[in-house]
Formats: C-alpha cells, structure tokens, sequence
C-alpha cells in the first residue's frame, strides 16, 4: 500500500511533469520555431530521475509509461552526457525495456554489435550492476541460430508460447509480438522433424507480407503454403498462411495442425460482411483441429481472454500490455485567421500547451487540403520517414500527386527505385502516376495496387528508399508500415470516421522501434470537423472485442428465418446487410445441430419462448433440405435455402448445362447472336461460362451483391470476359489496356486525361481483387461442391476444368505449374514468366520430371526475368 501511495505520489510530482514538458518542446523546437528552448534546471532533472526509477517498479501500466517515457526523452536530450545516460540505461533496465538500450550509443565499447553482445565502457556501482545483468540475462531469448535482447511483454510471450496453454495476447502495434510469434515457430520448425502450424492473417495483402518475412529466415526443409490444395504434396513441415476465407477449405483437409494463430483477432467483429466468416472459422478450428494450441493476438484489447472463451469455447492464458518501448508526441494543427497555424502540444496527462507558428506559406491562398498537407509535410519533415493517413485511395493519389510538385526530384535514384519505375511503365502503364511518384521518393498504399506493387513499396518504404507514403485504411489491417511521423485530418474509412479503438490502431505506427525511441502524430483540424482532435488524443483506445453475431443479433427477425437470403428487406443497406447476415449465421448453427444453436443463444439470454420461436421457424423450413451437408458446410457465408435451390436445380436438370464443356468450337471468339440456339455444351468456353454465370445470378443475386457491397454495376457477360482475360494468364497490365482501349473506342475515355487514364487503372485493379478473384469464385465454388456431389469418378475426370475453376479464378491461372508457384507464396506475376521462361528451358517431353520449384531453386537468377523478379525471388530465398 505504501509503494502504491509513493508510486502515485511519484506519478504526480510537478518536477517530474515539468521536465517531461520541458523536454518535450525542446524536442519539437527543432521544427517549430515557435517554440523556444527550455534549459533544464539540473536539479529538477535529478529529482525526475529519482521519481521516474520509483514509477519504474510500479505494475501500473501509467506507471511504467510516464518512466519509459521520460527515460527515452532524457536520453534524446543528452546523449553525449555518459551520466545521464547510465541513468536512462538503469531505467530502461527496470522497465524491462532492454531492446531500448540499442539507443545508447555513447556508452558502448563497440555500438555496433548486435543488442545482445554491446558491452558498456563505464562500470556501475557493485550492486547496481549486478541488478543490471540479472536484468540483462532475464531479459535474452535464443533460438537456434540467434540471440535477441527482448522487452518484458515479448519474454513474457515467449515463455507462454513454450507452454500448453492457449494464449490471449493483447499489445500495441509497436509492441514486437508478431516478431516473438515468427522467432517461436521458425525456431519450433527447426527443432522438430514433424510440425505443422497455421497461422491467420486478416488480408491477401498480409499473405505476401507474412510468407516473405517467414522466408527469409526459416530453414528450407520447412513447407510455406499461401493456399489450400487437395490435391498437393505433404510434407513433414509445413506452415500455412492463410486469410479465414482461404481456411474454411482447410478445416476439412485432416491435417494434423499442432500451432495455430490468428492474427488481428478484432475482424470477428466486422459487420461488413467478412465478419461472419472470421467468426465461423474461428468456431470450427478446435472442432477441426482439435490438438492444436491457439494463440489469438490484437492491439488494444479489453478482456483479450473474454473475447477468446466466447469464441473458442476454451480457458486461455492472458498476455497484455498497454507499454510501448517508444513514445509519441501528439500535436493539433489549427488554421487561425491570419493563415497562421495553432500549434498544440498535448502531454502524456491530456494537458495542451499552444503556440501560433508562421510556416512561410500563405495557407489562406492554398486552393485544397491535399495542397495544404502538401506545404505541412514540406515544412515540418520533408527528409523524414512519413506516413500520411487519408480515407481513400483515390485521396491518397491526389494528396501525393500534390506533394510532388512540392517535393523535389531524387537527385541520384536508388537502383530498386529505378527498377520499379521501369516496371510500373511497362507492366502497369506508361501514364500511371505512381511511377511519377517514385521519382520523388513518394508513393500512395491503398488496395487497388497490385500485389507484387504493395509489397516493393512497403520493402523500400521500410528501407528508407521511399520517404513519405500515402496510405489508407489497409493500414489498419495490420500491415507493418511504421513511420518517424504520421499526417491526418479527421480520419475516416470511406465516408465513416474512425473509431477510438481504430484510431488507437493507426498512430500505433507512428514511431519505428528499429531506428528511433519516439514518433510523431500530426493532426490537421478544420472547424467542420465532426470530431475535435484533443477527443481522439484523450481517448482510451482499449476496446473489448464483441464477435460480429453478438452485434448483429440486435438485427435479427425471428419469422425472416423461414425466408431466403435475397427476400430480407430493411429501411437501408446497412440494416438490410446485417440482418441477412445473422439469418445466414443462425442457420448454420442449426445445420451443425440444434444442441449448439441452443447453446449459442442461451449464451446470448434468449429466453424459452425465442428460443422455440427460433427452433420451430426453421425445423420448419430447413428439414426439407436436400443439399449434403458438407456442401452448406463448406459455404458458411451463403443461405442454405440458395444452396438447396441451386442442387434442387442442378439434379433436376441436364448435367451439362452447369458445367464446361470441351468441344470442337471450345476456344473459338463467336458471339451470342453467332451460336444462335445451339446447346450450352456446344458452345465455346465464354459463352459456357457467360451462360452458367447467369444462371447461378438468377438464384443467389451475384450482380445485386456487387452493386451494394462493391458500389459497381456489373453484367454476367462483363464480369465474364474480364475473368476469362484473368484465367487465360493475361498479365494485369493488359487487362488495363484492354479496358482503356475500350473505352476510348466508345468515345467514353480521354486518354490525354492521365487522371481518367489513372482511374481506369484503379478501377482495373480493385475491380480484379474484388469481383474476379473474390465474389466469382466464391459462387462458382458452392457450384463445383455441388457438382463434386453428385458427378460420378468418369464425370469428375471429364469435367475436371470446371472443379478447379475456383481456384483457377482467385490465383488467376489455369496452368498447375503456375498454381504451384502461386501457392509457395510468388506473386502471380512473377509466376507467370517465370512459366514462360520453364516451358522454354525445359522440353515438355522433361517437365514431368522436373519441378518448377526445383527448377528455380537451383538457380541463382533466371536469365531473361526482369531485375526486380530476381530481386522478389531472392528476398523469398527461392534462388
């Protein structure tokens, strides 16, 4: 009780909180001229360090944060002053924040030693330093071929990690556990001969992300997989990354899964759409893997075990923190009346303290906010690595075409810049703006760019070689983008403002550990805003995690249950949206058995009556179904009562009018009025496709779907020829000239217009990530599941190209060798000449015997693949 009072008496002390203002602006003074430089009064500077090392023993994370935080801001302020910096290497020991004393450069016999081997040059009193290395030693984990020196949270996660229990993990962005979780398994992957482990990430995005970083590190006999095949090898070790969509496949594949994590774990709640299917695999994967440990992670998660034993049904353990090992300075920018800025500074403790600095740029005269972000960037940081946050892609564009006419041209361009450049020209368009923005060291991050595209920005981005990148909410999806500084106004996803929890999330990426103690946030304000800044820098950004049912219950009418999907109509989109959603989802309980749609609403206080309102309603409507139940099981987001119409249909009618069918016109270019009334399996493959595509939308409004979730009017017949363009192995970049070649035909693009030009492009690119390879497949599979049904072995054999079209159309290939490489984690289009150069190097009589893995892993670079494709390749360790 005594050290709480002294911790609290130490947490409140004003020299303490003076000096932390005090350094704080003497920080900011370096880019505000506005601020002038404090001196700092020694012995209020020794009485902070005393108070700061009694808040360093508190288990209160407020504690632990105002110490860390003073400690980091001493250091940054004297880092030439040996004394000053024993004293901040003391605190950060007791902080146990021991990957922080990389910083302290000054007192290191060689600073450039890996963390775990700098030796200091200055000696500490006996007990002291023995108190140091305990520290020192408690605070070091090893794997087989490395040592790292760890902060108190990641050795915390490690030793659980070693143990049998599920883990509940809740930290920060910043907090390092995605690093503690990847060392733990390649280091698990080395020491055993047999382990499998599977490990969720939220986006496609993040599967290139993830897999790259797991490649340059893990040992080579251990299997990295980016898709689920049946049909592929097994091997002893393999680890699997993959989005929930991507494992409701998986959860029925048998594979004895030991280790699982899921990434993110906050998309459970999403009342989007994705939601639902985060939560139902989420349900399934102790049922489907039921030796496996869990390990579920997020950044400021409220009750992380809570959320975990709703899901899983399982006791785990909790592993939080709140600490950080770096600090932000938090600041509002406000327009004044005489187009100066007020600057606000605002404390750890949510106190302000203000300034009006003159920038040299007349703001009243600026014509748009991106041009006034623009000059901001330019005068506050322009050698600085930033981040600036904007609601949209198409924003993120035009803000950073602003900032290029401000920012100058790299004087000597990197050559990785260079490359992609000339790769962005070629491959992409010539026209497209992000080439024009490379060339300025700039670059736009939003999901209408290609895969191979983001990754390269965020590798150059991560080595500096990129300085100021414009980003949307993709940041948010866990994407691994830290910054010195992150720019925002108000910040919104589309047209919605961020949540307090979303918004905790986003400035988690202002500050990068590896080369800095602290980060910036700069807030633009505007008095239109809807939310004032200081109410999103006061906030607390801790949230309990609510699964996207428990939310969409409240949408629920019980009588909608005997309806199909398509019929559920509310006051709006949103409504409507989510009702259909919970109506699908009670449903699938129900297939899985009445006993755990019981369950599931007793957990959520149904009381009897509902309870056999529910129950009555669909035993109802759903014994009559005829569909297998793998079928429905296979396809949790769909309405069993479509996928019953759809089999009803299917073996009612003519077999060969549901699938593709090889025939002597099967590749011939003829039109609808050319075919006339000739049989659907006569017709050529687009016309085949056009005509199944059809009739799946009569059933489960694909094209409706779309309009409302994607904002885009679509036909069968054009959502078709794109996809045939994808599935025939047609690079993105022709696809991209083939739309604007079309649209100029029909008067309907002016290509001298570079930001129609631009859009096109976008449209193009979004377009493909979200129809073609998404909302498509995901109908065509319900399809193939239904086929794989009821065709016998011989129909299976002759319709094989219609049971792979799902997979076909999401990896964009119809060639398995591609397939293969795709599913190792290479971006298609590096999968696609590296298949062009194989099929010349090796006769077609040897490609039986020689795999395409095999083949590329023994060379050091393919002759004839573009410089930045060899670079890709080696990064992934496959040269």
């Amino acid at each position: 009780m005594e050290e709480n009072s002294l911790c609290t008496q130490a947490f409140n002390h004003p020299d303490l909180n003076a000096i932390i203002s005090d350094l704080s602006l003497n920080l900011l003074s370096e880019r505000f001229s506005a601020i002038g430089k404090t001196k700092v009064d020694r012995q209020k500077l020794k009485r902070a360090v005393w108070l700061a090392s009694v808040l360093s023993t508190s288990e209160d994370n407020l504690h632990q944060k105002r110490a860390q935080l003073f400690a980091s801001l001493l250091f940054l302020a004297f880092q030439d002053d040996i004394e000053v910096l024993k004293s901040c290497y003391v605190l950060f020991s007791r902080l146990g924040n021991l990957t922080g004393t990389k910083f302290l450069a000054n007192l290191y016999i060689d600073c450039q030693q890996t963390p775990v081997d700098l030796q200091s040059k200055y000696a500490f009193n006996d007990m002291l330093n023995q108190e140091l290395l305990s520290q020192r030693a408690r605070h070091i984990i090893n794997t087989y071929k490395n040592s790292f020196l760890v902060t108190e949270f990641q050795k915390a996660l490690w030793t659980n990690l070693g143990t049998d229990n599920n883990l509940a993990i809740s930290a920060p962005t910043s907090s390092g556990k995605s690093f503690i979780i990847k060392q733990f398994l390649i280091n698990k992957f080395h020491e055993t001969d047999s382990f499998k482990a599977l490990y969720i990430v939220p986006s496609k995005a993040l599967i290139n992300q993830v897999s790259e970083e797991f490649y340059l590190e893990i040992d080579e006999q251990t299997h990295i997989k980016t898709s689920y095949l049946e049909e592929a090898e097994r091997f002893d070790k393999e680890l699997y990354i993959l989005t929930p969509e991507r494992c409701i496949k998986f959860l029925a594949s048998g594979i004895p899964i030991t280790f699982i994590f899921a990434d993110e774990i906050q998309g459970v709640e999403d009342l989007s759409g994705r939601g639902l299917v985060f939560e139902y695999v989420y349900n399934e994967l102790p049922m489907a893997f039921p030796e496996a440990k869990i390990i579920t992670a997020g950044p400021n998660i409220k009750l992380p075990e809570a959320t975990f034993l709703e899901i899983f049904e399982k006791p785990c353990t909790r592993v939080a923190t709140a600490a950080s090992p770096v600090f932000q300075l938090k600041i509002i920018l406000k327009l004044t009346d005489h187009f100066n800025f007020a600057v606000e500074v605002i404390s750890d403790s949510g106190k302000s303290r203000k300034f009006i600095q003159d920038f040299g740029f007349n703001s009243g005269s600026v014509s748009t906010e991106g041009t006034a972000v623009a000059n901001l960037i330019h005068k506050i940081a322009p050698n600085d690595i930033n981040i600036v946050y904007t609601k949209g892609g198409a924003l993120a564009e035009n803000w950073a075409m602003k900032y290029i006419l401000i920012a100058p041209q790299l004087e000597t361009r990197d050559t990785d810049i260079n490359e992609l450049i000339s790769f962005l020209k070629e491959d992409i368009h010539r026209d497209y703006y992000l080439a024009k923005c490379l060339q300025h060291g700039v670059a736009y991050h939003h999901g209408s760019l290609p895969d191979l595209v983001r990754k390269e920005i965020e590798e150059l981005f991560a080595k500096e070689k990129i300085q100021t990148i414009f980003c949307t909410s993709t940041l948010l999806e866990g994407v691994n983008l830290p910054a010195n500084n992150l720019f925002t106004l108000q910040p919104k996803k589309d047209k919605y403002a961020l949540s307090k929890f979303e918004f905790g999330n986003l400035i988690g990426r202002a500050g990068r550990l590896n080369a800095s103690l602290y980060g910036t946030i700069y807030y633009i304000e505007r008095p239109k805003d809807d939310i004032a800044a200081w109410e999103y820098f006061n906030s607390d950004y801790n949230k309990q995690i609510r699964t996207f049912s428990s939310a969409a219950l409240n949408y629920l009418d019980i009588g909608e249950l005997s309806l199909e999907m398509n019929h559920i109509q509310k006051e709006d989109a949103e409504s409507t949206s989510r009702a259909r959603q919970i109506n699908v989802f009670l449903k699938h309980k129900f297939i899985k058995g009445e006993e755990v749609l019981i369950n599931y609403l007793q957990k959520h206080d149904f009381n009897e009556d509902r309870l056999t309102q529910v129950l009555s309603t669909l035993n109802a409507h759903m014994s009559s179904l005829t569909v297998p139940k793998r079928v429905l099981m296979n396809n949790p987001s769909i309405d069993p009562l479509l996928q019953d119409r759809l089999y009803k249909t299917i073996i009612n009618g003519d077999i060969r009018e549901w699938v593709i069918n090889k025939n002597a016109t099967f590749s011939d270019y003829l039109s609808f009025a050319e075919v006339g009334n000739t049989p659907h399996h006569l017709r050529p493959f687009y016309l085949q496709f056009v005509a199944i595509v059809e009739k799946l939308d009569a059933i489960f409004q694909i094209v409706e779907e779309c309009k409302v979730k994607y904002h885009r009017w679509i036909s069968a017949r054009s959502m078709c020829l794109q996809a045939k363009r994808w599935l025939y192995g047609d690079p993105i970049g022709k696809i991209i000239s083939s739309n604007i070649a079309y649209l100029e035909s029909k008067n309907r693009l002016d290509t001298s217009q570079l930001n129609e030009v631009n859009r096109v492009i976008n449209e193009t690119i979004k377009y493909n990530s979200t129809v073609t390879t998404h909302l498509l497949p995901k109908y065509i599979k319900i399809l193939i599941d239904v086929l794989d049904s009821i065709l016998t072995t011989a129909q299976k054999e002759e319709y094989k190209l219609t049971l792979s079209l799902a997979t076909m159309l999401e990896l964009g290939t119809q060639e398995p060798a591609v397939i293969r490489l795709i599913s190792a984690g290479i971006s298609r289009n590096v999968a696609l000449n590296i298949f062009d150069l194989y099929k010349k190097k090796v006769p077609s009589s040897q490609r039986e015997n020689v795999d395409i893995l095999n083949w590329l892993s023994a060379q050091h670079e393919v002759e004839g693949l573009k410089p930045i494709y060899n670079r890709y390749l080696k990064r992934l360790k496959l040269l």
